[in-house]
């Protein structure tokens, strides 16, 4: 598991602008890799682009691209402590109600916290969770998550954090492999789903639930993942399951926004300075 030290102080790196931009444009990219992920269990996607409501599908797109002076202003804040809460929550406040319903809002946040991290001098995706976690025991979030953010003890933070960081290798690995992308993306948040008590699900739906799509999403994953057949005949049943008793996983969602964003940075490094 991760862990994190507040009281050691991160010394920042002076940050080009072109730096700042172009992390905003990794968390931007990040976050919309996620609202396009289809089918995710329980979560919107494209599917309701064709449906009466697809009117949240575009908030939520619309949403990604209004974080971009968010994400910004987050690795361009410096030392400046009161610059980065700023920025987190101007974040929050962009993603529309749908979306923070969906956990979208702690998404937002952790990617201002990660691109401050990579801002800062972090010199790899665990030294960037680390310093993440560290600027969000500095910070405190103001407004309302609703996935009961504010009350998540460190330690779980912590575990979160650390189970996308977990996940990233086999993303990678399974890229290098020839595996389809949206292939990869899928069996990367089922192994979320399975590897985390869902925070919003467990407050929502109780354990049982927790354990329930914990032991769905690892069966697609043990019956070869989201590409096979069985695979996605299991994916399928476990969407159509979330779907009926209202199980989101939004603690699961969010992560993987961060994973994407992790994969992001370390594929395509920050611009040199001059």
């Amino acid at each position: 598991m991760l862990t994190s030290n507040p009281s050691e102080p991160t010394t920042p790196a002076s940050v080009p602008n072109d730096a700042a931009d172009h992390l905003a444009d990794l968390a931007v990219a990040a976050f919309t890799r996620v609202v396009f992920l289809t089918p995710k269990p329980g979560l919107p996607d494209c599917r309701t682009a064709h449906t009466p409501a697809n009117s949240v599908f575009s908030s939520l797109v619309g949403a990604g691209v209004g974080l971009h002076g968010s994400f910004r202003a987050a690795a361009d804040a410096g030392a400046d402590l009161g610059r980065l809460s700023a920025a987190c929550d101007d974040a929050q406040l962009h993603v529309p109600y749908v979306g923070s319903l969906n956990g979208l809002d702690v998404a937002a946040r952790a990617l201002c916290l990660l691109s401050a991290a990579w801002a800062q001098g972090a010199r790899s995706a665990d030294h960037a969770c680390r310093l993440a976690l560290d600027l969000d025991a500095l910070i405190e979030p103001s407004g309302d998550f609703h996935d009961n953010y504010r009350a998540l003890p460190a330690e779980d933070r912590q575990r979160h954090m650390g189970a996308a960081l977990a996940a990233l290798p086999a993303l990678r690995s399974a890229r290098a492999q020839g595996v389809p992308e949206e292939t990869a993306q899928l069996d990367a948040l089922l192994t979320l789903i399975a590897s985390i008590d869902d925070n919003r699900v467990l407050r929502d739906n109780g354990p049982l639930a927790v354990r329930l799509i914990q032991q769905d999403a690892a069966a697609v994953l043990a019956a070869g993942g989201a590409g096979t057949e069985e695979g996605r005949r299991l994916l399928a049943e476990l969407d159509e399951e979330t779907r009926r008793y209202g199980i989101c996983p939004a603690t699961s969602g969010a992560l993987l926004t961060v994973l994407f964003f992790l994969d992001s940075v370390v594929e395509r490094p920050l611009p040199l300075t001059t």
